[in-house]
């Protein structure tokens, strides 16, 4: 499958760097600095997973208590349960059509009995879904060609998908 040539290549290659760092002494540095680390542990009384055990002792559980949460982590997990809800819902109404479920009269009638606060509610919250999808896609779009990708692009066009996926959202939903 190789060449004989640049298997020997490879294996001089290794050899000539083994002897190298044998020649240098990093082994022999290595080796002395790792009998020092657990001489001066054990010297003092306490062992290396004692220290290890203190350490741990001391750090926070998650990395939610490091971090601060950001603009960016809210707007994926959106972008994420946008595209799944969507995805649902449409094939839920496919599946529903497909296996005899009810028709589009019916539908139409249960929808006209509901209050129009809660139709108002319903076609906000379906169109914010659509909007802030599509425009959350446009914004990755963006991003493929290599634009906005610095912490003020990305905080900008964030904030600019925010605005109008509301503003959109609120037209569709009082047309």
């Amino acid at each position: 499958m190789y060449s004989t040539s640049l298997v020997r290549s490879f294996r001089a290659a290794g050899s000539l760097l083994r002897t190298s760092m044998t020649r240098n002494g990093v082994f022999s540095i290595l080796k002395r600095n790792t009998r020092q680390d657990t001489t001066s542990a054990t010297s003092q009384g306490t062992s290396q997973e004692e220290i290890l055990v203190s350490q741990r002792a001391k750090r926070p559980l998650s990395p939610f208590m490091i971090y601060q949460p950001q603009l960016t982590w809210y707007m994926s997990f959106a972008h994420r349960a946008t595209g799944a809800g969507l995805a649902a819902g449409l094939y839920g109404t496919i599946a529903a059509y497909a296996f005899g479920g009810p028709d589009s009269d019916t539908l139409v009638a249960a929808v006209s009995t509901l209050p129009p606060t809660l139709k108002l509610a319903g076609k906000f919250c379906i169109s914010y879904a659509f909007t802030y999808h599509t425009f959350n896609g446009i914004r990755h779009l963006i991003w493929d060609t290599g634009k906005a990708l610095t912490i003020k692009g990305v905080y900008g066009t964030g904030y600019a998908v925010l605005i109008l996926s509301t503003l959109s959202s609120i037209v569709l939903s009082v047309i």
